[in-house]
């Protein structure tokens, strides 16, 4: 019963992300949304990591299953796509070394906060 609860907070804060993304006067997907809201709940302890750890942990050990739609969806256009290749495998690549960089001043950045919330 536990798991249940669990996924249907997250499915919850999925749907909340969607609704608050369709609100928006521009284009932002709902999924980052949920996942800003779900870091804004448990920023302000609205909701605690235990009410979704286990279910996250499984979604998380689990998440090449959620590439297989997308695969699908590209084999499918293959054709169509064909001719832009090169652009995707740019795009690609370029995309992936801005993942790395924020990535790495954000884990130096929130190393530094919990080193100065340890010494006050």
């Amino acid at each position: 019963m536990k798991i249940i609860k669990q996924f249907a907070i997250i499915c919850g804060l999925c749907l909340l992300g969607e609704g608050v993304a369709s609100l928006l006067p521009f284009v932002f997907p709902g999924s980052v949304m949920a996942m800003l809201l779900t870091l804004l709940f448990l920023a302000f302890r609205w909701l605690k990591l235990r009410d979704i750890e286990e279910s996250g942990n499984f979604l998380l050990s689990n998440m090449a299953f959620f590439f297989v739609p997308s695969a699908t969806g590209i084999i499918e256009r293959l054709e169509e796509i064909r001719g832009s290749v090169l652009i995707l495998v740019l795009i690609s690549i370029l995309s992936t070394i801005i993942t790395m960089i924020v990535t790495y001043y954000t884990v130096v950045l929130v190393t530094a906060w919990m080193k100065r919330g340890r010494r006050e």
